[in-house]
């Protein structure tokens, strides 16, 4: 069964001073589950897109700062595939899980291991997952805001909701 999936994420960057927390909020993508098979959650593949361009960090001088150390405009598009389920535990619908995959964005291939729940059914697909993300590996720099500078890991939450297509 597919699943069309609609998402947020939200990034959180810590420093000694002032977190910074940045929300895209256009995920689009497709899961590929069979909810009454055994081994259906195991099973599943998935692919994601984030559109970029789509963030609020909060207020303008900090999207502007990001839009422009990150060079958003020529990189609008990261993608994620997922490769792998393991360490299921099901609930009737609901689950908790890792998953394993590959992040796409700025010419670079990031491996990601997420840790995660949700629910699986015939009507709906609910999930949400997080990570610790080096942005170095992904050719980028903590950007720094005033006075105080972001750490260069950054943790990652993503929700989806999906719907058989």
């Amino acid at each position: 069964m597919t699943y069309q999936v609609t998402g947020k994420l939200t990034v959180k960057a810590r420093s000694s001073v002032h977190d910074t927390t940045t929300v895209w909020d256009k995920i689009t993508g497709t899961v590929e589950a069979d909810p009454s098979a055994p081994g259906g959650i195991e099973a599943a593949k998935a692919t994601f897109s984030v559109d970029m361009t789509a963030f609020d960090a909060g207020d303008w001088l900090k999207n502007r700062k990001l839009r422009k150390d990150f060079a958003i405009e020529d990189h609008p598009t990261a993608t994620f595939a997922l490769e792998r389920v393991s360490e299921v535990v099901k609930d009737g619908a609901s689950f908790a899980a890792k998953a394993e995959g590959q992040l796409r964005w700025r010419g670079k291939t990031v491996p990601l291991k997420l840790v995660g729940k949700g629910s699986l059914d015939a009507d709906r697909l609910t999930a949400s997952a997080s990570f610790d993300l080096d942005i170095r590996l992904l050719g980028l720099a903590a950007p720094k805001f005033l006075l105080f500078k972001v750490e260069d890991v950054v943790t990652v939450e993503i929700v989806l909701q999906g719907r058989p297509s």
